[in-house]
């Protein structure tokens, strides 16, 4: 059980039930109670992760269990940079959508990062039919800096991959915050892709400027007709294909 507890993600009441399930029942009355097994499944994964979160960046090695989906097919990519690292998580399949978007949204975050990392990068593209179609994150990527050398590294591997299965990423926008380093990378990698700063990332850094009692930047005339442009945007959402409508976004949304 302790094995499974460190190779699955699964909460406690969900490894009990499968561990439940395949016990023979001459064997079933031998197990401790539900709660015993719960406290021991949680000492399980403290343990597990103290190990890991206590590991250098170089020594550390992703259990084999998380570098496979659920249906076997390898998906995780170790990339070391010379101090730095990335993990890279992706498919064939969400390659081949990543291929056919034109508008890609790419962002971070850092509050569910293991502390040998710096942040989860993910890329979001649109994915599904033409029914059933919605924005996902395609591609993730653990980081261990947030350097413009570690983002170039990021991109060409992305190319490598795809070019390794004979496909080709030619985003026609890509939506990221202001970071510089980044918005370097994409330009270098992806050069006939328009890189769009997303708006709501400006403002939250106006928000946090006015939080540490900077002075307010000036409203520009540029942000008052982007603003009008956003409402425009928003109420022909009805008269405009998801295409459009996208492109619409990146025009209006953006600077």
């Amino acid at each position: 059980m302790k094995e499974l507890t460190q190779m699955s993600n699964d909460l406690p009441v969900q490894i009990i039930t499968n561990v439940i399930a395949t016990t023979s029942r001459e064997i079933q009355p031998c197990l401790l109670g539900k709660d015993a097994l719960r406290q021991q499944i949680k000492r399980a994964k403290r343990v597990f992760d103290e190990e890991v979160e206590t590991q250098p960046l170089n020594d550390f090695k992703l259990p084999d269990a998380y570098s496979i989906t659920f249906s076997g097919v390898p998906f995780m990519k170790d990339i070391t940079d010379g101090t730095e690292r990335i993990l890279l998580f992706t498919t064939n399949e969400n390659l081949k959508w990543l291929q056919e978007a034109k508008f890609w949204i790419m962002d971070g975050t850092f509050t569910t990062v293991p502390t040998l990392f710096c942040q989860l990068y993910s890329s979001h593209a649109r994915a599904g039919g033409n029914v059933n179609s919605q924005i996902i994150p395609l591609v993730y990527a653990l980081m261990s800096a947030k350097s413009e050398e570690l983002y170039q590294r990021l991109s060409q591997e992305l190319n490598e991959l795809v070019d390794g299965n004979k496909l080709k990423l030619n985003p026609d926008f890509v939506l990221t915050d202001f970071e510089k380093g980044l918005i370097n990378a994409v330009k270098s990698e992806f050069p006939t892709a328009q890189s769009k700063g997303c708006r709501f990332h400006l403002v939250e850094m106006e928000i946090e400027k006015s939080m540490r009692g900077e002075p307010a930047p000036k409203k520009r005339k540029e942000d008052e007709d982007t603003e009008v442009k956003i409402q425009n945007v928003i109420a022909d959402r009805g008269n405009r294909s998801t295409t459009d409508f996208l492109r619409g976004i990146a025009d209006n949304l953006s600077l």
